[in-house]
């Protein structure tokens, strides 16, 4: 049987060829290069350095009012979670774009085994055609299967050095640096303890944390005039913005706690998604070991084995995705919670990358 020129498998060399030159880079250590020469927490950083300067000026200044004390002290407690969330949301986005990465690349090699099932399948029609037990619609129908995958698993491949350069700048890398995402992190359920996440959110959560602070210093105004030197309209007044305050403070812890559950639900269904994807891999495994003996066994053919294994490429990459998106929804928890339940903020902060 005469075989066909397909133009992917030149594709497929070519790819293969960039890999080998790309530089391979783990998750771990994506975040730690973030935390160390990534722009975003430079910023924040520096706000830090600079309120906790601003106090130590405003405490060694012995004219200095209480309520510029105060303000300065909240400047520098609200900077430190505003530093905190930052480091959430550099982490949330390096993993996305490592594991978008990641996934991108693991997808050729289901779509280049898509190709050939594509490739033996027109092959099989033609032959088919030639014993006029088929049509040449169904040789069309192939060539168009075939044409569709092919362009696929081209355009991913395109696609490759887009991700990489949508990782390159948060890790503080030139544009073209070639990345290679190493491996996808290992599965791993995370228990979420709602209430214990849900308490202290004023003092995690800068928004939170902003209008507890309105508290504080509106407090502090009524404290200060209620004598007898200032005027009963000041401290009605400030009365007013104390009440004022504390509604807005439980609307913010309100609207805090609902972004919370509602990422914690996410997080439910995404672990769910990775059991249905789980076991539909295991499947997928018991089939192809099932199909392996039918075909020594001369009880199936060479087409019906190499669909069984396509099956199963494709299996793996639902479960490579469902894992990733249940380490995506863990990020989201993150930052409502305003506390890292990943554990990859510790590795930023100098923790071993592996």
């Amino acid at each position: 049987m005469k075989k066909i020129f397909v133009p992917a498998l030149l594709f497929v060399a070519s790819f293969a060829l960039a890999q080998t030159a790309a530089t391979p880079i783990t998750l771990n250590s994506a975040v730690q290069k973030a935390f160390k020469f990534g722009p975003d927490l430079a910023s924040s950083t520096a706000s830090l350095e600079n309120a906790k300067a601003s106090l130590a000026s405003t405490l060694a200044d012995p004219s200095a009012l209480i309520t510029q004390v105060t303000n300065s002290q909240n400047d520098v407690e609200l900077k430190s979670v505003q530093l905190q969330a930052q480091r959430i949301t550099v982490t949330g986005n390096v993993t996305t774009a490592y594991l978008n990465l990641f996934e991108a690349q693991e997808n050729i090699a289901v779509l280049q085994a898509s190709v050939s099932l594509d490739q033996t399948n027109l092959n099989v029609a033609k032959a088919k055609l030639a014993q006029k037990n088929g049509t040449q619609l169904d040789v069309s129908k192939a060539e168009s299967t075939l044409a569709n995958d092919t362009q696929s698993l081209t355009n991913a491949g395109s696609n490759l050095a887009i991700l990489s350069n949508k990782l390159e700048p948060l890790l503080g890398l030139p544009l073209n640096s070639n990345l290679k995402a190493a491996d996808a992190p290992d599965f791993k359920e995370v228990k979420i303890d709602l209430a214990s996440l849900e308490n202290g959110l004023e003092k995690r959560v800068a928004s939170v944390l902003q209008a507890a602070q309105s508290v504080e210093v509106a407090d502090l105004n009524v404290q200060l005039a209620d004598n007898d030197y200032t005027a009963p309209s000041t401290l009605r007044d400030n009365k007013t913005t104390f009440d004022n305050a504390k509604r807005s403070l439980d609307t913010s812890k309100a609207n805090a706690v609902t972004t919370l559950r509602d990422a914690a639900r996410n997080v439910l269904n995404a672990l769910e998604l990775v059991k249905v994807a789980g076991k539909n891999l295991e499947n997928a495994n018991t089939t192809l070991a099932q199909d392996s003996v039918k075909f020594k066994s001369g009880t199936i053919s060479k087409v019906a084995l190499q669909q069984s294994q396509n099956s199963k490429l494709q299996s793996e990459y639902s479960y490579l995705t469902t894992t990733d998106n249940y380490l995506k929804a863990l990020n989201q928890v993150s930052s409502a919670a305003g506390t890292d339940v990943t554990g990859l903020v510790a590795i930023g902060l100098g923790g071993v990358a592996k």
